[in-house]
């Protein structure tokens, strides 16, 4: 297999970012020295101490905790196939600029994103999401090329940094699984003991769960979409409507599908519940019925 990134023995490479705090410092000794008032430099010297903090103190920081963390071996190692790639960029409205004479300009701001599972792993990022290039982010010009059905082998940690996302501090590819190899089928996700016939769930919220449980082992994201409350929060993000297909590539991938068409929902308050490999959904009546209204990672079980 291909090792395509390994911070253990990655060095430091943001040096030249230093360049940025020195011109703050540099600024500041000449305003120093001829400003008539005091305030120019100081605040120059604030912008330069500013400049250093966010520039080079807090990505070497994130690099050296990374890498200490790949070197230790305090790490989670997973293998298995790739499966549910994709790669996107969002465009979001970043405001208007006046050109010449009364043309106005919109700016946005780009973000990629890059999400696929190993085995039944998931893992997500912001491509170059973090301060420091410790952790794997597929940031390269051209990125590694990932794709459903190849081998990978990861070595990763939550980060409570950065709410408990899975960092990945070692990743090995390979086109096809190696000799010897047994790939991960879906159903090795853990799954939920199934629904009993006559079970206590109220006929409103039965029937939901019936048309729910149906779409989402058929993986029918159309029939699926109706049933979530919008807008629903995820990773940190409002997602609305128009967003689904997101929502459906992370918390309907392929491998989980099977747990949650088999899955038992279990009262909690006013609410029901299943779980799938470590994730709770929550489900809640809403003024147009049952919906699907929250989701949660039990980061002790997804270890």
């Amino acid at each position: 297999m291909r090792v395509v990134h390994d911070a253990g023995a990655m060095p430091f490479d943001q040096w030249v970012m230093l360049a940025f705090p020195l011109a703050g410092i540099a600024l500041t000794l000449w305003l120093w020295k001829t400003a008539e008032r005091r305030l120019w430099w100081k605040l120059a010297a604030g912008f330069a101490l500013f400049l250093g903090l966010l520039t080079v103190a807090l990505p070497y920081a994130d690099h050296d905790r990374v890498q200490a963390r790949a070197i230790a071996g305090e790490v989670t190692t997973v293998e298995g196939p790739i499966n549910g790639h994709r790669r996107w960029t969002e465009r979001s409205f970043a405001g208007s600029s006046r050109g010449v004479g009364v043309t106005n300009f919109d700016r946005y701001n780009k973000t990629t994103y890059e999400y696929f599972y190993i085995g039944d792993t998931p893992f997500t990022f912001i491509v170059g999401g973090y301060p420091s290039h410790a952790s794997f982010t597929n940031a390269a010009d051209p990125p590694v090329a990932i794709a459903d059905g190849m081998w990978a082998r990861a070595k990763f940690f939550r980060d409570d940094w950065y709410n408990d996302e899975r960092r990945i501090t070692r990743l090995e590819l390979a086109p096809a699984p190696p000799a010897g190899a047994r790939p991960l089928s879906p159903v090795s996700v853990p799954q939920a003991p199934p629904a009993k016939a006559g079970s206590n769930l109220p006929p409103d919220f039965a029937a939901f769960w019936e048309g729910f449980a149906a779409a989402v082992g058929r993986g029918n994201a159309a029939a699926v979409r109706p049933l979530v409350a919008f807008p629903f929060h995820f990773d940190s993000h409002e997602l609305d409507a128009d967003e689904f297909d997101s929502l459906w590539m992370s918390l309907f991938a392929a491998p989980l599908r099977p747990c949650i068409a088999a899955a038992a929902p279990v009262r909690e308050g006013d609410r029901y519940v299943i779980f799938c490999a470590g994730y709770g959904y929550y489900f809640a009546k809403t003024a147009s019925g049952w919906k699907l209204a929250e989701f949660l990672a039990d980061g002790e079980a997804m270890q």
